[in-house]
C-alpha cells in the first residue's frame, strides 16, 4: 500500500467519533421520521441522505465517516485507527475469522460514495466487508 502503519486512535479522539457516529444517528432519525438504530437499514438511509448533499462540507463527511465506522466497530469488535502518509484517513481494524485483522477504510469508502454515487453503496460496502469479518459461529 506505500502508508504508513495504521496508529490506534486516542481515546478522546475516539470519543470524540462516537459521539458524531450517535449525532449521526439521530439525524438519521429525524430524516426517516422514526427510531434508527445501528443495522443495514440505517445504512440505506445514510446512503439517502448522501444522495441529497451533491458537495457536502468535510465536517458532514466526518460524520458520515463516524457513523459507518461505529457500525464496524460496535457489530465487529473493532478500533478506530488512522493511516496514511499524513494519518489523517480514519478507519477501522476489525479481527477476521482467521485470527487476523482488516483495516476497514472507511473514510475513504465514503469519499467513493460522494464521488461515485450509489454505484458504491455504504450498504453494500458493509455487507461485502462484513462477510470478510464473520465469524464461522455468526453464520
Amino acid at each position: 500500500m506505500g502508508d504508513k502503519a495504521a496508529k490506534f486512535l486516542d481515546p478522546q479522539r475516539a470519543r470524540n467519533l462516537v459521539e458524531l457516529a450517535e449525532q449521526a444517528l439521530a439525524e438519521l432519525a429525524e430524516f426517516a421520521g422514526t427510531t434508527v438504530r445501528y443495522d443495514a437499514t440505517a445504512l440505506q438511509l445514510l446512503d439517502e441522505w448522501i444522495e441529497r448533499e451533491p458537495s457536502p462540507p468535510h465536517a458532514l463527511q466526518v460524520l458520515w465517516t463516524a457513523f459507518l465506522g461505529e457500525m464496524f466497530r460496535r457489530h465487529y469488535g473493532g478500533e478506530w485507527i488512522v493511516h496514511g502518509t499524513d494519518e489523517e484517513e480514519i478507519a477501522v481494524l476489525c479481527p477476521t475469522e482467521t485470527g487476523g485483522v482488516r483495516r476497514v477504510d472507511v473514510a475513504a469508502q465514503v469519499a467513493r460514495r460522494i464521488a461515485n454515487g450509489v454505484s458504491d453503496s455504504l450498504a453494500l460496502f458493509y455487507l461485502y466487508e462484513g462477510a470478510a469479518l464473520r465469524r464461522p459461529e455468526d453464520l
